[in-house]
């Protein structure tokens, strides 16, 4: 499915099943808000994280969030440039570096973790990653690119499969996601 397909069945998913998860969704980036994350990255915008952005500008102040994958809500441009800076920051301090100056967080679990999306000119260009917080643990879980990782979080909303070991569920209008 075409990314703008997945992102409009995401509306649609939620506007029907998860009404006031859908009502509070940020607007969508003004060009401001795209050009601060460009600046930031020092380069373009890959499209499918443009069109994520002009979709809805994160998740909106509400709890719980929208999830970009089970418990990572889903940043706007703000959080995204204010996480990345921090990271950043917090590699000075490091004799390895465990962050990328390209990456993208998309999505964070409130946990040190969040789901970046790689803008470097190299072979991971697109990739999608969990960003571990702590620097422990196996290698990362990782999909291809943004539109695969969404279409299978649309799919886990739409028929309760599971997806990262848990399940959506609705409660009172709002979506979340529980342990499977």
């Amino acid at each position: 499915m075409p990314f703008s397909s997945t992102l409009a069945a995401i509306d649609g998913w939620l506007a029907e099943n998860a009404p006031l998860t859908h009502r509070d969704l940020a607007p969508p980036a003004t060009g401001a808000d795209l050009a601060a994350v460009r600046a930031h990255l020092g380069t373009d915008l890959l499209p499918d994280v443009e069109a994520l952005l002009r979709w809805h500008n994160g998740a909106g102040r509400f709890r719980p969030p929208l999830c970009l994958a089970p418990g990572y809500a889903f940043l706007g441009t703000d959080g995204m440039i204010a996480l990345a800076r921090a990271r950043l920051a917090a590699d000075q301090d490091r004799l390895w570096r465990t962050w990328k100056r390209r990456w993208l967080p998309v999505a964070a679990d409130g946990k040190g973790n969040c789901l970046v999306v790689d803008h470097s000119d190299d072979d991971d260009r697109a990739e999608v990653t969990i960003a571990s917080g702590d620097d422990r643990g196996g290698p990362p879980k990782t999909w291809p690119e943004l539109g695969d990782l969404l279409s299978k979080t649309y799919e886990a909303m739409r028929y309760g499969s599971r997806l990262m070991n848990r399940r959506r569920i609705v409660t009172d209008g709002r979506l979340d996601w529980e342990e499977a």
